[in-house]
């Protein structure tokens, strides 16, 4: 995102950065497909590079906080504990017993930007990888706090979050390359 580098304002609040792992992830395996015409194996095997999306986003501004919300990965899954080293916190959350699906990710997502709005008495950055329309509210009552608000995700996102207005959106489909990899095949 180099190219928005020059036009962005540094606020002195620096910046916070919000990820809504599950968003990412699954609708990355939908680019990788249509755009990119992985097979099924490689869609197993894609990962997003979590430094990579870090740097693009950060483009060198002072970064206050870093969230990433999402479901409990399988117990073989290491890049949670390497999370830690980029200092971003993750919050894991069990799927439904009974559907499997997620369950309190949007909500604890949405909780932690509310936090930040409260803790900060002067407005700074937020940013947010997310995709879906459950996030337009809250990231509305950012820009009437006079926070900038950054949304970052695939071309998919949710209408209304791509054209919320005080908001930039920034797709990713052509950052793809960058931020995500393919995991070394299983032998």
């Amino acid at each position: 995102m180099n190219n928005l580098k020059g036009n962005r304002r540094l606020k002195i609040n620096g910046l916070h950065f919000f990820i809504d792992n599950s968003n990412i992830f699954i609708e990355a395996q939908r680019v990788a497909r249509t755009q990119f015409f992985y097979d099924d194996e490689l869609v197993l095997r894609l990962r997003i590079s979590y430094g990579s999306l870090l740097d693009e986003v950060r483009q060198g501004r002072p970064l206050k906080e870093t969230v990433l919300v999402g479901s409990r990965p399988p117990d073989n899954d290491a890049l949670w504990g390497k999370l830690k080293n980029l200092n971003v916190e993750p919050r894991i959350f069990d799927r439904s017993f009974y559907t499997r699906k997620e369950k309190r990710v949007d909500a604890e997502l949405i909780n932690a930007v509310r936090d930040t709005l409260e803790d900060n008495s002067e407005p700074g950055t937020v940013a947010i990888v997310a995709g879906d329309q459950d996030y337009v509210t809250t990231l509305e009552r950012c820009i009437k706090r006079g926070w900038e608000v950054e949304i970052y995700f695939w071309e998919q996102a949710s209408r209304s979050l791509k054209n919320l207005s005080g908001a930039k959106f920034i797709n990713l489909d052509d950052y793809f390359e960058k931020i995500t990899f393919r995991e070394k095949a299983r032998e």
